[in-house]
């Protein structure tokens, strides 16, 4: 299948499957650029001086607000 048929195809799935892919491949392009690890560290860092504020993560992802209560 050539990428202007997957693009195609993709566009016609529910935002909710298109948000499912979209961290699925975020996930295999962290694996694949050894990110995963430094994720995981950071999430086991038990130091509060090393945490971010959810709000400042939001801000500096990018998030709009929707979905991202939780």
């Amino acid at each position: 299948m050539d990428m202007a048929t997957l693009r195609s195809e993709l566009k016609r799935l529910p935002a909710e499957e298109q948000d499912r892919l979209a961290a699925f491949l975020t996930a295999l392009r962290m694996r694949r650029e050894g990110l995963m690890t430094e994720l995981q560290d950071r999430l086991s860092d038990e130091d509060p001086a090393n945490w971010v504020a959810w709000e400042d993560a939001k801000k500096e992802l990018g998030l709009n607000g929707r979905n991202s209560e939780g």
